[in-house]
Order: C-alpha cells, then structure tokens, then sequence
C-alpha cells in the first residue's frame, strides 16, 4: 500500500468513526475545536508581539517557541475537525473550513518569516555593540587626543587634535542614528556621511604625526583606539544594514495584523455556519 492510500484508508476511517458518532456529540465537538482553535491563536498572536518587543536572544527565542508551539497546537486541532465536518457533509461549513484553512497557511507563512527576524535581533544587537565596546574604544581615543592637547603648545596642534575628537564623535552620533533607521536611502546617506567624519579624523592624525605631536605614545594610543573603533562601526554599519528588528516591528504591525484579522475572520464564519447546522436549529 502506498503512502497516499495509506492517508486516504486513515482519512475515510476518521470520517466513517465520526459518522458513527451521533449528530449533537459531532456538533458540540465542533463548536469546542473551533474555540480552542480561536484561543490558541489569540495565545500565538501574544506570544508573537512579545516575541518582537523582546530586549533579549534568550527572551525573544523563547516566545517564538511558544508561537511554534501555539501552531502546533492549532494543525492538531484543525486535523480533529475537520473529519467531523466532512462526515456531516453540509457544503457550507466544508467551504468556511476551506477558506478558515487557506487563511491560516497565510498566517503560518507570515509567522514563519516574522520570527526568523525577530530572533535575530541585529538592531539591538548592533545598539549594544556600539554602546559597550563601541563606546569604550571611543573614550580611550578621545582620552588620549585630550592628554595630548593639555601637553601643546601650538595653536594649530590644539586645533588639529581638537578636530580629530569632534570628527569622531559626530559620527558616533550619525551611528546611533543609523541603527533604528528604517529607509535605506536614508541609512546610505548618514554611511557617507560618516565616511567622510572618518576620513577627517585620519588626516588629523596624520597631520599630528607630521608635525611631531607631544606625547607620541599617547599618539599611537589614540591610533590604535581610533582603529579598533572603525572596525567596531563597521560590524555595528553591518547588523544595523540588516534590520531585523525594524523589519519585523514592521511586518507585525502591518502584515501580521492584516494576516490575524483574515484568520479571525474565517474562523468566525466557520463557527456561525456549524452553529447554523446545528440539530437544534433544524
């Protein structure tokens, strides 16, 4: 027997054992699948909000979990149901299960590409790198450019450290910007933006190096600190470029919404038409 004969034996066994059932057992057995249906959907829908607000891996992977787990749930469900419409062949209700079934795959396939953004977390992951060690690396150079200005005398020294510090700076600011930025275009104008501040901060530092800069330790102090920060920036430009969780706000918000509302919808309908075909109401 093949695999398929095997599902269609199964299938027609489910069906002639519901068929044994009487008419007012199949009806209340209905109406209690499609409300826990509606109950575990609200449940996956709660989950995966807080799935997408979560401020941690371990948090937003746990509840992605409870929306799979919620999923699950709802296919078993729906695989009870569905023999006990089928054996009371009312076309009405084998149509809404139909449609209740096609808006659901939907809902699945939202869900699916919503939480694989959601864990990713690349936005808070991007904002904690430039927060921690991004940061750190920051402070040491501008520490260092400092100690450097109280041991110049010239003016134009001062001011040559004095615009390497501010350069640096200003794009760390352009980078906290660049992280929950939602427009591409706009988050490659603040990138050029920010190569050209770094590009600033390398001429300056070349140009105290020329000129015998006080302090040549502090110096290489500085450089290596101002290297170790571009290539932190760069790894936070690259987290941020991917948006995970801006996208994925995104998609709850409209997607995710619009997909829910549909389910819901259908499964309303579902309901009244079994209601409707109820014994009692014959």
């Amino acid at each position: 027997m093949t695999c398929r004969s095997i599902g269609l034996w199964m299938a027609l066994v489910a069906v002639a054992g519901c068929s044994g059932e009487p008419a007012l057992v199949r009806q209340m057995r209905k109406e209690h699948l499609i409300n826990a249906i509606r109950q575990r959907l609200f449940e996956s829908v709660e989950a995966e909000k807080s799935a997408v607000l979560a401020t941690t891996d371990e948090e937003s992977q746990a509840l992605a979990l409870e929306v799979q787990h919620s999923a699950t749930d709802i296919n078993r469900l729906r695989g009870e149901l569905r023999p006990l419409i089928v054996a009371d062949g009312r076309h009405e209700e084998i149509e809404k299960l139909d449609a209740f079934d096609a808006t659901w795959t939907e809902l699945e396939g939202v869900d699916h590409r919503l939480l694989a953004l959601a864990v990713a977390n690349t936005n808070l992951k991007a904002a904690r790198l430039s927060a921690r060690e991004g940061v750190a690396a920051l402070d040491r150079f501008v520490d260092a450019l400092t100690e450097m200005q109280r041991s110049a005398m010239e003016p134009e020294m001062i001011r040559t450290l004095s615009r390497a510090s501010v350069a640096a700076l200003r794009g760390q600011s352009l980078l906290l910007v660049h992280i929950p930025t939602a427009d591409e275009a706009e988050m490659t104008r603040l990138e050029q933006r920010m190569g050209t501040l770094s590009d600033e901060v390398d001429r300056n530092l070349a140009s105290a190096r020329e000129s015998g800069a006080p302090l040549p330790q502090q110096l290489a102090t500085a450089s290596q600190a101002w290297s170790e920060y571009r290539r932190i920036a760069a790894d936070v430009l690259r987290l941020s470029r991917e948006n995970t969780n801006v996208i994925s706000f995104d998609v709850s918000v409209h997607e995710k919404r619009q997909a829910t509302k549909e389910c819901l919808s259908a499964l309303s309908a579902l309901l009244a038409a079994v209601e409707s075909g109820s014994p009692a109401t014959r």
